[in-house]
């Protein structure tokens, strides 16, 4: 993600998530939820600002870790099923990072039809108020 610079113009969120709706639309149809994070959804993002996108899929689907490039921007994709984004927070918080837990915590809505964005997104900000696992005695 950028620095944010006072000197640059920030984009409107609108034009951000129109950009980012039709991102998972081309990509992932199937999806049944997603979500726009970082500076976008924080109304800090620039014109070289990149899109931080969850993509929520059926179970059965293969998520992973995506940056793709459309109209010029980079866009980093996490894409989770429905079952498997809660291994995913768990996972964050036991490795004491919070990419993907901040990403939900943090991030606002692009499409939610079943409610499982919020879902997702209330389970993020319960796992990041319970704090990381205690540390062993070697650490």
């Amino acid at each position: 993600m950028d620095a944010f610079s006072p000197a640059q113009e920030l984009l409107p969120f609108e034009k951000l998530a129109d950009e980012a709706r039709r991102l998972v639309e081309e990509c992932y149809p199937q999806a049944v939820g997603a979500l726009l994070g970082g500076s976008a959804a924080q109304g800090r993002a620039t014109a070289g600002s990149d899109l931080d996108v969850a993509v929520l899929l059926p179970d059965g689907e293969a998520g992973g870790r995506e940056v793709v490039r459309r109209d010029g921007r980079l866009a980093e994709l996490f894409v989770h099923t429905v079952n498997d984004v809660s291994a995913a927070f768990e996972r964050d918080r036991a490795q004491r990072r919070g990419t993907v837990l901040f990403l939900y915590a943090q991030g606002l809505p692009l499409l939610d039809p079943g409610g499982h964005v919020s879902h997702a997104c209330e389970r993020a900000r319960e796992v990041l108020a319970a704090g990381p696992p205690p540390l062993a005695p070697e650490e």
